[in-house]
């Protein structure tokens, strides 16, 4: 059954036009539909004696996308064949993307070879704060070097935890420790190259029938030897309405990290409770990810540190008075447990408002040294918001 296409997607593809079934605002593609159905009823079966195995997933996965890659042929071979139409309805526009022009859309960072295990360490050791997640990583490191040690003296190896999840709120440094850590891959010879794809929702998923399935299929190509990170991933699994094609993506992830498990690994991050709900969007995806790493929200007194530093990094200073002003206003605001609370994003932020602050300030006077126009004050953030 597995290896056999069924013999009613042929009609359901030569019949479809596009958006057939609407229901109120919302319409459906009969050939998403149909694919999605038979996704379905093969999850369903896996779960149905509470008991879930690699190979049923990874058979489950092929089947889904053998049935979108015949859909292809059945319209490649069908020379009358109608375009088929977006989910949400919406015509197709002069300036939409075909699917041979669908481009990368996301930050690749190679590794430089001149750097050493000890600077790289050295490196995530000297990030403010943090202190568990350095330990975590430490642990971590620890074990892939007696691994490989190991490795070398022909001695069987320890399970690894090489795909990741980062769990934690904006701006605490996730995607800073993954390309530490992408770095370190490469250093150690676990990595053939190194480099670091970081996408996100939009660099994988598309608006049309099979362009996801390319899309996620170049990235996992252009990660392989190196880490792919995958920021605010929960927003692949959040939407589930008929005709996103988020759960396609995950699917198609799941299957690339199985077939080059030996060369690629896969960093997830976002909150702590919606990336429960991705893990579980795919049946293989927790047995995957087996590490999980908590990244805290910063204190005040790191949150000062980290201003002072950015600071630093354009050639400004921030007076001892505005320090100590900084500080309480962080402290305050910390205490109400504010939601979604951005970290080092906000401080980011709050440095340029403070910046464009001074600028206005000093703009109109004669005579400006080296320490006017480096130092912010006190009346430099007074009254600035810190979100």
């Amino acid at each position: 059954f597995l290896k056999v296409i069924p013999q009613s997607l042929e009609f359901f593809v030569k019949g479809n036009n596009g958006t057939e079934i609407c229901y109120g605002n919302r319409g459906y593609d009969l050939i998403k539909l149909y694919c999605s159905t038979f996704h379905g009823i093969g999850r369903e079966l896996i779960a149905c004696n509470n008991k879930i195995a690699p190979e049923e997933v990874d058979a489950l996965t092929n089947y889904t996308i053998m049935l979108e890659q015949s859909v292809r042929m059945i319209l490649d071979a069908n020379e009358k064949d109608k375009e088929v139409i977006p989910y949400k309805c919406k015509p197709k526009e002069d300036n939409d993307v075909e699917e041979e022009e669908i481009t990368f859309t996301g930050k690749i960072v190679v590794p430089d070879d001149k750097e050493s295990m000890d600077d790289l360490y050295g490196e995530l050791l000297s990030l403010t704060g943090l202190e568990s997640v350095k330990k975590e990583v430490g642990s971590l490191i620890n074990l892939l070097r007696i691994c490989k040690i190991r490795e070398n003296q022909g001695l069987q190896t320890p399970s690894k935890a090489m795909h990741l999840v980062f769990l934690g709120n904006p701006g605490t440094g996730k995607t800073t420790v993954a390309r530490i850590l992408a770095k370190i891959y490469h250093a150690m010879g676990i990595l053939s190259t190194g480099q670091m794809v970081e996408v996100d929702r939009s660099g994988l998923v598309a608006g049309y029938m099979g362009q996801t399935a390319v899309k996620v299929q170049d990235v996992i190509e252009k990660s392989i030897g190196g880490v792919l990170f995958i920021d605010e991933a929960y927003g692949l699994a959040s939407n589930k309405t008929e005709g996103d094609y988020g759960q396609e993506a995950i699917d198609i992830l799941n299957k690339g990290m199985e077939d080059n498990r030996e060369n690629l690994i896969v960093i997830v991050a976002g909150y702590t409770k919606e990336m429960q709900i991705f893990l579980d969007a795919n049946p293989g995806l927790r047995s995957r990810f087996n590490k999980y790493i908590e990244f805290p929200d910063y204190s005040a007194d790191e949150l000062v540190e980290i201003l002072i530093q950015k600071a630093s990094k354009v050639d400004y200073s921030i007076t001892e008075d505005a320090k100590e002003y900084i500080r309480e206003k962080y402290e305050a605001m910390l205490a109400d447990n504010p939601e979604n609370f951005g970290n080092a994003r906000f401080v980011r932020n709050y440095l340029d408002k403070a910046i464009a602050k001074q600028t206005d300030r000093i703009v109109n006077e004669d005579n400006l040294d080296k320490t006017s126009l480096m130092s912010i004050t006190i009346d430099d953030i007074r009254d600035l918001s810190l979100c």
